[in-house]
This record gives C-alpha cells, structure tokens and sequence, in this order.
C-alpha cells in the first residue's frame, strides 16, 4: 500500500492556501449578507409605504386604520331630543305649476255633518314629468333651373343641422360621457329607455368627434388665458392610450385648467406647454420642473409632508430624527399660514413667525445631506437645498398656495375616469378626453353652466357663427 509522505514545508504552505481561500470565502459571504439586508431594508420600505408618506393613492393602502375607541354618551343614535328641526321651505304659490283642491269631506265618526274652515293645509310633492324629446320637421323645399336644370335645395333655418340630433341634445350626450361618465353603450340605453329614442353607436361616436371639433379652438384659447395669471399650477399624470403609456398634463390657474395628453412626460412637454410663462409655478418635486428657476417655482408641501413622513420612518436613528423635526417644522408653518390666509394676521407677522422655521428646515437638510451618500434621504435632502428658495416663495409672494392641491383637484375626475375605463384608443379619444375635461374644470371654477355653455357653441357651430371663449 502506497502511503503520502508530506514535509513540513508543503503543509504549511497548504494550509496558507486553505486560510487564503477562507478568507476569500468569507468575504464573498459578508458581501452576499450585506447586499442582502440591503435588499431587505428597501423591501421593507416599500413595504412601508403608503398614501401619507408616498406618491400612492389612498386607495392602495392595505392597513386598516385603528378607529379611535370613544366612549358611548348613553344616548340612542340619531336626532336627539330638543334638537332643532330641518324642513323644507315652501315654495310661493306663483311658483307651483298646478294647484289641487281637496275638499270631499266624509261624515264624521259620529254621524253629524262636518264644517269646513278657512284654512287649510299646504302640502307640495315635486314629480317627475314625462319626458318626451320634441321632434321638429324640417320640409326641404327642392326644385330645379328653368334653363339649366340644375337643381337646388332650400337652407334649414340656422341654428339646425342636417344631423339627426340638435344641439341641446348633441350637448347632452357629450356631458353624460364625459361629465358623468357614462359609456357609449349605457348612453345607448338610458336613451332608449327614458327617451324611447333609439339610436347606434356609431352616431353617438360622431357626435363625440362633432363636439371634440367644435371644442379644439375654445380649448386651445385658454392655455394663453392661463399663462395670464400671477401663478399656476402644473401637474401630469400617467395615461394609456392604444395599450402605449402617455401623460395627462394639467396646467391651471385659479379661473381656468387646460389638460393635454402627451406621450411624453419630459421636458420638452413642459418647454411646449410653458416656454412663454414669466410668473410663479407651483409644483411637485419631479425633476422636469428644475426647468423653472427657484425664484419663481413653489414646491409643494403636500409632497414634502410625505417625504418628510418617510424619512421619519427610516431605521436609520439619526434619519429618523431628522424626519420628524422636519414633520415638526411643517406643521408649525401650517399653524401660521392658515391664520394669514383667513386674514387672522398680516404677512410681516408670517415672515415673522415663520423665521424662526425656515432656519430648522435649513439646518435639518443639510444634516441630513451629510448622512451616507448612498440613502435616499441623503439625496432628498441635498436635492432641496439645491433648490430651498422654492420652499418659501408663497411665503413672500401674493396669490402663491404652499400646495399643488388645486392641480390635483382638478385632476381628480379624470383619475376616476381611468379607474373606470382604463384607456383611450386613439388620438381623438385622448383629445376628447382632454377638451371636455378643460371645459368641465374651467366652467366649474367659472362657476358657469358647461352644458349651457356647450349647448350655445355647437348651435353657433351649426349656425356658422364665432363660438364664444370658454373663460371669461
């Protein structure tokens, strides 16, 4: 049997070479745990995120929120004793369509002959009428030339259109898809059944591509009118359109709100859309937006909450602090801004008052920008100082909002929509989408009627006259 003989020189060399690759083994482990519980920590936070310190919506949420245990006052519920009554007012007698006497009286129980009083009860039921839509008539005189023989047809009178439906009711269809969301097919239905009037799909999706014509040069008019204004807001959100991912841009100032869809969410859009605007934009913190100088530029505080609220839950003790006197710092500016905006104090008082925060909110940044470079926080933090004039500007400036609410707001009907039908499948859907929708925002804000308004623009439409601007 053939044995190993090894000398003392061999083994020890072996066992540096054993040791070495150890040593490397180890290392590769600790690299492989620390990317790991890298990985771990970031899915933790994504974990963690949801509508308060996030950009996702409420409805995303997964948490139940824990309700607030209140102690029963021992009372029944609903209208309580000696609370006051609500009743309906009313109306004149002038404003009654019809009046019913009701006086047959029946002999009382105990046989004898009932008197009738003066007086009497008012008692008002509003009814729905029968609805019936007014069909007109319309005979076309047509006749031919004594001499040529040509042939000619009488006008319609103006204001009417060879189309089967009228302007009111062109008006109606358009509001009832896209105010009140309805789809081509269920507007198919609810006139049929409460209309008895039949008519196709395909009509009803002229009649769409009718108003988004009529609507293309009012619409356009009020980005102008817009970039009128001391301040606006701009937003964008995510849009499909034929399966492909597009943008829904808002830009809107207190009077009016223009939307655009866009396949792009760049700034070049931005450029398109704002390269002639001089004034105040007020904004989140995308990127884009360092387009506009931080001089003229609010970012919103809405946002930042929730970034601030994030950074406080970091598991990092240090992060975590400075989170929460950010969070600290922003509601104090809420508690001297809102006394301003109810005209409580005046604005040297708030730039008083709020001094004292903007300095915490300076030094609680650059903190945070000296913690590891790799953390998110880090970066959030060295990204607003870049650009901290623009946390402050409606502190300083009139008719500035600390939020982007009001973008928001304005996009809130078309984010249902999407819920609700998802996408567009062309470009005239996605204009559609977008001019109905300036018209709805923009007469809301005018306090106007928009079916009044639709209604007016496409019989002037029909009756080849100038249709009137949107925003007043």
């Amino acid at each position: 049997m053939n044995s190993r003989h090894l000398t003392l020189p061999t083994t020890i060399e072996e066992c540096h070479t054993v040791i070495k690759e150890l040593h490397a083994m180890v290392h590769q482990l600790f690299e492989r745990v620390e990317k790991l519980e890298k990985e771990n920590r970031e899915l933790k936070a994504r974990l963690d995120l949801d509508s308060n310190n996030s950009s996702k919506p409420p409805s995303s949420d997964f948490k139940k929120k824990k309700k607030d245990k209140k102690h029963s006052s021992g009372k029944s519920s609903g209208g309580q004793k000696g609370h006051p009554g609500h009743f309906r007012k009313l109306l004149d007698i002038n404003e009654v369509d019809n009046v019913v006497e009701c006086k047959a009286f029946h002999k009382c129980d105990c046989g004898c002959e009932i008197i009738e009083s003066d007086k009497y009860i008012r008692h008002q039921v509003y009814e729905l009428p029968e609805i019936k839509l007014a069909v007109t008539e319309y005979q076309v005189a047509v006749g031919k030339c004594r001499g040529c023989s040509r042939k000619h047809t009488a006008a319609l009178p103006e204001g009417v259109s060879w189309g089967i439906t009228g302007a009111r009711l062109t008006s109606f269809m358009s509001m009832s898809i896209s105010k009140y969301q309805l789809s081509r097919r269920a507007l198919q239905e609810f006139l049929q059944e409460y209309f008895n009037f039949r008519i196709s799909l395909g009509t009803v999706f002229n009649k769409q591509k009718l108003v988004n014509q009529i609507l293309e040069e009012p619409v356009n008019a009020l980005l102008p009118y817009i970039k009128q204004s001391k301040a606006t807001n701009i937003d964008e959100t995510s849009h499909r359109q034929s399966g492909e991912s597009h943008w829904l841009w808002t830009v809107a100032s207190k009077t009016a709100a223009y939307f655009e869809v866009t396949k792009s969410r760049g700034k070049k859009v931005l450029r398109k859309l704002m390269h002639d605007f001089e004034n105040n934009v007020i904004s989140d913190r995308y990127a884009i937006y360092n387009y506009f100088d931080s001089s003229r530029r609010q970012i919103c505080w809405a946002h930042l909450k929730r970034d601030f609220t994030r950074i406080s839950q970091h598991h990092d003790k240090v992060i975590s602090r400075i989170g929460k006197r950010l969070l600290d710092c922003e509601s104090k500016l809420f508690q001297q801004w809102y006394p301003f905006k109810n005209n409580e104090i005046s604005r040297e008082n708030l730039l008083l008052q709020t001094a004292p925060i903007v300095k915490t909110v300076g030094e609680c940044l650059e903190q945070g920008s000296y913690t590891a470079p790799e953390l998110r926080a880090a970066r959030f933090c060295k990204n607003l100082l870049e650009n901290f004039s623009a946390l402050w500007t409606f502190l300083h400036e009139e008719e500035i909002e600390p939020t982007n609410n009001h973008a928001e707001r304005c996009l809130r009907a078309l984010v249902i929509w999407r819920k609700k039908y998802f996408a567009t499948q062309s470009n005239y859907g996605s204009e559609y989408i977008a001019r109905t929708a300036s018209l709805i925002a923009t007469s809301k804000l005018q306090k106007t009627n928009p079916f009044q308004y639709l209604s007016n623009a496409v019989n002037n439409y029909f009756a080849r006259k100038n249709i009137l601007p949107i925003a007043q």
